[in-house]
């Protein structure tokens, strides 16, 4: 596994240093199950060339697992990231986001579209009007989903071995962070407003997660639109732990700043 240190100590090159004059403001919205330090390797490397970054963990999960945890809804995670960025004071966001992340962001675009100058997806869902994250997974997974929503229980986090983690050591660090997802995250249907033209858009694809066929249909769809930017980095879906490297790169490169 590549791995970049804390101090996120990447060689700086004429992109670099033109990035660090232009000082932009990141959002980074972590997936399911998961929580602010999922971007433990990727907001160092992105600090380190002067931009603002922030990784704002969701309620219910990571170190906020304590506060509604089996109660919260997307309605709350929208609402954890509306705020984040209100009360900071935050214009001109890119907001990152990762696998569940991408109906959070979507949801927050649709609440505060003067905010955001750019969205980046990152192996994520990107919901469409009136659906939810269970429309789009296959019939098997949707049905484990289903008896734990029956049940008004928390949904246990995937395996990794399944997310394609083998490595030992990324084994060991995510395995006890890991928190059961609330249901109605998963379920709670979100609103999507067209996307305002002033907002860029771009899609990554990750192509060794290989689960399903979701993310291939969903990257399909949103190039339908010529405007929309993608990418593909070779590595799971968890690229920001994976290859930290390859993903601040391709965050850059989309948001134009090395360019």
């Amino acid at each position: 596994m590549s791995q970049l240190p804390m101090s996120a100590n990447l060689k700086n090159n004429q992109g670099d240093q033109q990035s660090r004059n232009e000082r932009h403001t990141f959002v980074l919205v972590h997936g399911g199950w998961c929580g602010g330090w999922l971007w433990r390797y990727v907001a160092p490397a992105l600090r380190e060339r002067g931009h603002v970054v922030t990784t704002p963990t969701l309620t219910g999960l990571g170190e906020r697992r304590h506060l509604e945890n089996r109660t919260a809804t997307l309605s709350t995670h929208i609402e954890d990231i509306v705020d984040h960025i209100e009360m900071e004071g935050f214009q001109g966001v890119t907001l990152v986001s990762q696998s569940y992340g991408g109906m959070v962001a979507t949801g927050t675009l649709a609440r505060i579209p003067d905010r955001i100058r750019s969205m980046i997806y990152l192996d994520a869902f990107v919901p469409e009007d009136g659906k939810s994250l269970v429309d789009y997974l296959a019939p098997e997974l949707r049905a484990q989903f289903i008896i734990y929503k029956d049940e008004d229980r928390p949904i246990p986090p995937l395996p990794l071995s399944y997310l394609g983690i083998t490595d030992p050591a990324l084994v060991d660090f995510m395995t006890p962070r890991l928190v059961n997802q609330p249901w109605r995250t998963l379920f709670e249907p979100v609103k999507v407003l067209p996307r305002p033209a002033h907002v860029r858009m771009s899609y990554v694809r990750c192509t060794a997660n290989t689960v399903g066929d979701d993310f291939d249909r969903i990257m399909e769809r949103v190039t339908r639109d010529p405007d929309v930017r993608t990418a593909t980095i070779d590595t799971t879906h968890l690229c920001m732990l994976t290859t930290p490297e390859a993903t601040v790169k391709t965050i850059l490169d989309l948001d134009e700043i090395n360019e």
